[in-house]
């Protein structure tokens, strides 16, 4: 008795999309946490800057109360708003160029790694 062969083409395309659906939703959550790390550096910059200057530990606990606001403001104004429009304001009102930011990240992999197990 001879077994006639199904035709897998459907299951075939049914498993990519699944997996293709998997992996989109582990890259998004790589770019969410991604994005956290890097707000929680750019707001450690900008604190930092603001020691280094002497400023008062109540007037660096404000600034981080309104940078965190900001990461979580979605509208202002009763307008949509992003930091992608907060940034093409400052270069066009304050002549900031965000091209000149570099960022010597200042530790290897293998101590990052150490440092946050640390804090997690």
């Amino acid at each position: 008795m001879r077994v006639q062969a199904r035709n897998c083409t459907d299951c075939r395309k049914k498993i990519h999309a699944e997996e293709q659906e998997k992996y989109l939703k582990k890259e998004y959550a790589g770019i969410n946490d991604a994005i956290q790390t890097i707000a929680c550096l750019a707001t450690a910059a900008v604190l930092g800057v603001q020691v280094q200057r002497g400023r008062t530990k109540e007037y660096i606990q404000e600034l981080f109360k309104d940078i965190c606001m900001m990461y979580e403001t979605s509208e202002l104004f009763g307008k949509p708003i992003t930091l992608t429009d907060i940034m093409k304001q400052l270069e066009t009102d304050y002549d900031i160029d965000f091209k000149k930011v570099h960022v010597n990240f200042g530790e290897t992999e293998k101590e990052y790694v150490k440092g946050c197990k640390k804090i997690r």
